[in-house]
């Protein structure tokens, strides 16, 4: 198995871990579990080189995890501790972790658009051969700070990706219940930005093309945009399941899959490997598990 799967694994098996912490009302801060999103966040995670900017949503807990040297210091963070990730201080919608390249997460819709367009045009001016990664979803794109954003990069060939994590869902409604359809492939081919959908959540396959963007956008110092159709296997913010009538059920003995489906990565590895191999893969993860106990 690549190494990028593994992650993918263990990161599964880390926010499971969390997602039990949830039921138990561990923490006292709001944590955005990316359930479903393993594919999306390890790919990115791979491409962000020493001097890049990677900047992010409320939903930032599946990135810190992979990107920090200690995972369970993230957890730490959460429960309010001096040695957590940021000390303690920035809790968990706007974690940051600059030594690993995470220098901005807002829980503010689109607001870190902006900031990334800054970020950006400093590696611009700088002639560095770093680039800016944004996170951002199908809500933000409802927002003026997007158009503005990927203006602003297309008129000064900014070398910035702007990935849209399309989960057709925003705190409580679908796309379909709040708004008219966007077409954000035209939208782009107007202003002349590059644009590529991804959808089949097979993670060695988004690292590639993650890996083939980081080059282009680097070298053309221009930016593009990636769609990410993904399907979020937990809540908006909390556990699963976190009330009596609540249809998820995430529980960690079911083991690492929670969805047989295509919309689950994990599930995509599975039918890769196989149930046997993948079975092995399974067992060999609990060295890896976070230090749930620690204070």
């Amino acid at each position: 198995m690549e190494n990028c799967e593994l992650i993918a694994l263990k990161l599964r098996l880390w926010q499971m871990e969390i997602n039990e912490d949830l039921k138990k009302k561990r923490f006292k801060v709001p944590v955005h579990l990316g359930l479903g999103t393993e594919a999306l966040v390890v790919a990115i995670a791979s491409v962000i080189h020493s001097g890049d900017s990677l900047l992010l949503t409320h939903r930032n807990a599946a990135f810190n995890l992979v990107l920090a040297e200690d995972p369970s210091a993230v957890v730490r963070e959460y429960d309010g501790s001096d040695d957590g990730l940021a000390f303690g201080q920035l809790g968990s919608m706007n974690l940051v972790n600059p030594r690993s390249g995470v220098v901005y997460s807002s829980s503010i819709l689109a607001n870190n658009i902006s900031v990334a367009c800054g970020c950006a045009f400093g590696h611009r001016i700088s002639q560095s051969q770093n680039f800016s990664v944004v996170l951002t979803g199908d809500g933000a794109m409802e927002e003026g700070a997007f158009y503005e954003g990927l203006v602003f990069a297309k008129s000064h060939q900014l070398p910035l990706v702007i990935v849209v994590d399309n989960n057709d869902y925003s705190m409580a409604s679908t796309t379909s219940e709040r708004r008219c359809e966007i077409d954000l492939s035209m939208f782009c081919k107007s202003i002349g930005v590059n644009y590529l959908q991804l959808s089949d959540n097979d993670v060695q396959t988004y690292v590639t093309v993650f890996e083939s963007l980081r080059d282009a956008v680097t070298s053309a110092s221009s930016p593009a945009v990636v769609e990410v159709k993904t399907t979020l296997l937990n809540q908006h913010a909390g556990p699963t399941p976190g009330w009596p009538s609540d249809p998820m059920k995430v529980e960690i003995s079911h083991g690492l899959v929670i969805e047989e489906t295509v919309s689950d990565p994990i599930f995509v590895l599975r039918e890769k490997y196989g149930i046997k191999n993948f079975s092995k893969f399974e067992n060999e993860l609990g060295s890896t598990k976070l230090n749930r106990d620690v204070r």
